[in-house]
């Protein structure tokens, strides 16, 4: 297990050993009494750890009196006799080797630091102990390699290597909590079930027309736009739908708390939701959130809302991380008959036109495109679908009001203009 100092591998290896009947701490880097300040902590009790204190001959070795270069057979095979023919490791189940990192320092040669680690390792295997080794460099020596990255703000670790095992590669996140560390995976969880792909209404006509009919069940809608285009309204028109409809829908706000969102459902709509389940959603990592979402699977909800997307992108340490998460999750939520829908915030100057600016819209099963515009010297919202995966669509675009209590308004297809998705608005005047 190899990283930075401080990225807590000390704290893993302490869990690590608090789970064997018999385990044994074996340090090159902390004395036992730095060990038990961070093990208090957290509430740990470590008398039935067996401690092995070896920063003392570190601080020899560091003066260069053995193992002065590889002949110095006696001294090297003293030192791994000092380890393996400990009284402690007689029966034991974990071992925890920290900093051996040091030892490699200490030696200044990494001929015999391979030599002794390997001896050691060997003999751990021998007797049926399970080891874990940190240090702060590649070790290529052990079955398993863990590798912990301490960002700025967010923990990850990665499996580099397990070798006969089926291990999920690639950077998964972790916190260190108030009761150690907790790994939150971004790994498959659920199987496909059947369900049948019926047409689902949003709730207004004038939309499901513009939609080609309306959603299916458990396909994934992305909303792009501007801020302030109306793209959460037609979240909650959606989901208001579902909810008069008696079936449940969870939206993770990370805008609005659940007051604000009631609020704005009785000024838009006149309409308090009943099944609707609001997670406000704030300082978590990518796996944290994704770990919600995949235990909110299991109260079946009908509709997904993730409100917007580009808080969930800011959660990762890189946006093809963040792309990554989306799409296993909405394969698992499609795999399920659960709709999603997910809003994307677009930097959108009046006169330019993107889709996302992320990439998400290659993962879309609809795509809604909300935009101002600027029309007779008035500022307008307006909305188009631009992709259907399962159907044809109208090709229009219409204008989207709201009304106080009486919900969303969408006017007639604006025909007599041209060039609105480019900015340059033309009126075509009849002859």
């Amino acid at each position: 297990m190899k990283s930075e100092p401080g990225t807590g591998k000390t704290i893993f290896g302490l869990q690590f050993l608090l789970e064997g009947d018999k385990s044994v701490y074996i340090s090159f880097d902390e004395v036992y009494g730095e060990v038990i300040l961070q093990a208090e902590k957290f509430g740990w009790d470590l008398s039935k750890i067996h401690f092995i204190d070896k920063v003392k001959e570190m601080d020899i070795l560091a003066g260069g009196t053995i193992f002065y270069d590889y002949d110095a057979v006696a001294d090297i095979t003293e030192f791994i006799e000092s380890i393996t023919k400990l009284e402690e490791l007689e029966d034991v189940e974990r071992v925890f080797i920290d900093g051996m990192g040091v030892l490699r320092d200490a030696t200044k040669n990494e001929s015999i630091y391979r030599r002794i680690t390997s001896s050691i390792v060997n003999f751990l295997n021998s007797i049926g102990a399970t080891t874990i080794i940190s240090a702060e460099m590649t070790d290529e020596i052990g079955k398993d390699i863990i590798s912990y990255r301490d960002g700025k703000v967010l923990r990850t670790v990665e499996v580099l290597k397990y070798r006969g095992g089926d291990a999920h590669l690639g950077e998964h996140y972790f916190s260190i909590t108030p009761k150690g560390i907790v790994v939150y995976p971004v790994i498959p969880v659920y199987r496909p079930r059947n369900f049948e792909r019926a047409l689902l209404s949003t709730g207004s006509d004038e939309l499901d027309r513009l939609l080609g009919g309306g959603i299916y069940k458990g396909s994934k809608v992305y909303i792009a736009g501007k801020t302030g285009v109306g793209k959460t309204s037609l979240c909650f028109q959606i989901l208001k739908e579902n909810d008069e409809k008696g079936r449940l829908g969870i939206l993770y706000a990370f805008d609005e708390s659940e007051d604000i969102v009631l609020r704005k459902y009785a000024e838009i709509f006149g309409y308090r939701p009943k099944k609707l389940i609001i997670r406000r959603v704030r300082n978590m990592s990518l796996g944290e959130f994704y770990r919600m979402v995949v235990e909110d699977i299991e109260l079946k909800p009908e509709i997904v809302v993730i409100d917007p997307l580009n808080a969930v992108d800011e959660m990762a340490i890189s946006t093809d991380e963040f792309l990554s998460m989306l799409s296993l999750l909405t394969e698992q939520l499609e795999m399920l008959g659960i709709t999603f829908i997910g809003t994307q915030k677009i930097a959108q100057p009046l006169g330019e036109f993107h889709f996302t600016g992320v990439g998400i819209s290659r993962f879309a099963d609809y795509l809604i495109l909300g935009r101002h515009m600027e029309i007779g010297g008035e500022l307008l919202k307006t909305i188009a679908v631009v992709k259907n995966r399962f159907s044809n669509h109208e090709r229009t675009i219409r204008i989207l009001d709201m009304e106080d209590g009486k919900g969303l308004k969408i006017g007639e297809p604006l025909k007599e203009y041209s060039g609105l998705m480019s900015g340059v608005v033309q009126k075509h005047i009849s002859p």
